[in-house]
């Protein structure tokens, strides 16, 4: 894992200042307050037993976040790629200790910020908590249409829901993290997979 500081990246200028209008003034305030942050795969951006005191932005890359059940099974939640925020956020605002693991399934670069320093910006530049908000407030209503997916729908209609709804998972993702995203066995994942294929 490596760190660089400031480094103007298209895509993050495009976001945060073409997007927001932000000024010179604002944006350089904005940009001082960022590190860029490469993570190789498979390392860990998170680990459960740390507390979480950043948060970052998904530049490029995708991660998993996961938890590991009383069974000792993974039991994947998120995967984070482009224009996601990653943090353990019940470590980040609470203080207490992580419990997700957040790993690299690519090479990823992130564009971190601390706690301090991210309220401080959502203080002096009030667009930028407003689109958090939104931002946040989407990522819950996904979260809670995951569960009930999860609960209501059966294996196979999962699958399709994912496909309808995220197709470039299945170029990116092995198929054992997606089979543990739908809660299926990777074997039934596969039968669903060959079954689809040949209607």
């Amino acid at each position: 894992m490596s760190i660089e500081p400031h480094i103007i990246d298209p895509k993050f200028t495009i976001l945060f200042k073409d997007t927001f209008g932000l000024n010179e003034k604002e944006f350089n305030m904005l940009l001082s307050c960022f590190e860029v942050k490469y993570i190789r795969k498979k390392d860990f951006y998170v680990k459960p037993g740390t507390i979480c005191r950043h948060k970052a932005y998904v530049n490029k890359g995708c991660l998993r976040t996961y938890v590991i059940d009383e069974k000792g099974h993974e039991r994947i939640l998120f995967f984070p790629m482009e224009d996601w925020w990653v943090a353990d956020i019940d470590s980040y605002y609470s203080g207490h200790a992580a419990t997700n693991y957040i790993q690299a399934i690519e090479n990823c670069e992130l564009l971190e910020i601390s706690k301090e320093d991210f309220q401080m910006l959502e203080n002096t530049i009030p667009r930028l908590k407003q689109w958090y908000i939104v931002k946040m407030t989407r990522r819950a209503t996904g979260s809670a249409r995951r569960m009930e997916e999860l609960r209501t729908m059966t294996p196979q209609e999962r699958y399709v829901s994912l496909i309808e709804k995220s197709p470039e998972i299945f170029d990116r993702i092995p198929l054992q993290d997606i089979a543990s995203y739908l809660n299926i066995e990777p074997q039934s994942l596969s039968r669903l997979r060959r079954k689809l294929t040949k209607h």
